[in-house]
């Protein structure tokens, strides 16, 4: 069945009429919905992890603290899988690609996001769902200016999540700071100019840098992984939705049919503003559409309810279809995309989102901008999370010597 197929079979439920009805403010609005930030003592990570600050710890970390271009995305986890696990987990297997999925209805013909995402709905809503923890396990990249804004360095990090579902269960993140070097050869080139370091010290004032934090500092070696306890807000929680934590009981809740999911959703974002924009259909429509891509890139809802949030993506008239490219870890995918304009920001950003179709995993996402840098050269920014695996496991975490 190749990826027409698969779209077919939900065209008719949608009856002509999207099930995300969007404004030409949708794609601003996506990007809002990404980098703000839960409320309490929640920050966003460029990484796409959301950390928890519990009184009297310190969490200045830096795997916790890759600040970048857009610090975005949510779910982040680590490069560490059980080499043997009783699992009911929806994963592509490390160092497999997904099976190619023919994208086209007659050669040279490529499907189009519409096509692409309603494909991924019929998969998703097969997956397993069941198990003790919700495991996610993420590759995060944060591209960072140099100091003397000579070249663009690359950071890497890793994310072993796992969620437990039983109540009174701890939940662990499994955390590795994988390192830092120059990204392209011309920037490598810059940075043996510059004397070769491997440590690198930031300003106070980081205007016109992206991917730092004020006065921070990079370090080119890896480090040991870490284990840290899920405490505060995110005891019994399964994740992030319309910038709030929310328990097991809210997510088993959450309505599987398109328009009851919409509804949800339409409930949940006007509750979350004050003023006005509560009340705009525009800017309800597109934070509508920001809440499901935080469901399809990471919340365990039931597959269900991952293949309506899907649906709804597919009307989106601003989603195109970029064609199959390799994410960040090699592997093909069907690539969607959109342009972002954020408001009181100069740059403007690319946004990708990479899915194998014939699974209905995310295979990665990122956001990419264009940065200056001395003696005039321009040269791209880019953070991104690479989803290793994603999924249900019976498993328990494997966690290292080090820990909170």
């Amino acid at each position: 069945m190749n990826l027409n197929d698969l779209a077919r079979v939900h065209d008719d439920e949608l009856g002509g009429e999207p099930a995300g009805q969007v404004s030409g403010a949708v794609a601003q609005a996506l990007l809002a919905s990404i980098t703000s930030e839960p409320s309490g003592s929640i920050t966003s990570e460029p990484s796409g992890s959301i950390t928890s600050e519990p009184s009297g710890r310190n969490e200045k970390s830096r795997t916790r603290k890759l600040r970048g271009p857009v610090p975005w995305l949510a779910s982040a986890a680590t490069l560490a899988a059980a080499t043997a696990l009783v699992v009911a987990l929806v994963t592509v297997p490390e160092g497999q690609e997904p099976v190619p999925s023919p994208v086209a209805t007659s050669p040279g013909e490529q499907a189009s996001a519409r096509h692409i995402l309603l494909a991924a709905a019929t998969a998703a809503a097969k997956a397993p769902a069941s198990g003790s923890y919700w495991r996610t396990t993420t590759i995060n990249g944060m591209d960072a200016v140099s100091p003397d804004h000579g070249y663009v360095i690359r950071r890497t990090s890793s994310r072993d999540q796992w969620l437990a579902r039983r109540p009174g269960e701890q939940s662990w993140w499994i955390d590795q700071y994988l390192g830092a070097k120059p990204l392209t050869r011309q920037d490598q080139e810059a940075w043996r100019r510059a004397g070769s370091p491997t440590r690198w010290t930031f300003p106070i004032d980081t205007t016109g840098y992206v991917g730092v934090d004020s006065g921070e500092v990079v370090r080119a070696g890896t480090e040991e992984k870490k284990a840290a306890r899920l405490l505060g807000k995110w005891k019994n929680s399964g994740g992030p939705l319309v910038k709030e934590l929310i328990s097991w009981e809210e997510i088993r809740r959450i309505p599987s049919g398109d328009r009851e999911l919409r509804a949800y959703l339409e409930r949940r974002v006007t509750a979350e503003v004050e003023g006005d924009d509560g009340q705009d259909p525009q800017w309800r429509e597109s934070a509508v559409s920001g809440a499901c891509m935080e469901i399809v890139f990471g919340l365990p809802v039931s597959p269900a309810v991952r293949a309506s949030a899907y649906r709804i993506l597919a009307g989106m008239p601003q989603m195109k279809s970029l064609g199959r490219v390799k994410d960040p870890l090699g592997r093909m995918g069907e690539a969607i995309g959109y342009q972002v304009n954020p408001r009181h920001r100069e740059a403007t950003y690319d946004v990708v989102h990479i899915i194998d179709p014939l699974t209905g995993l995310p295979l990665a996402r990122s956001s990419t901008t264009t940065v200056k840098l001395a003696g005039g050269r321009t040269a791209k920014a880019t953070s991104f999370v690479a989803y290793q695996q994603m999924g249900w496991t019976d498993a328990e975490p494997p966690l290292p010597s080090g820990r909170d």
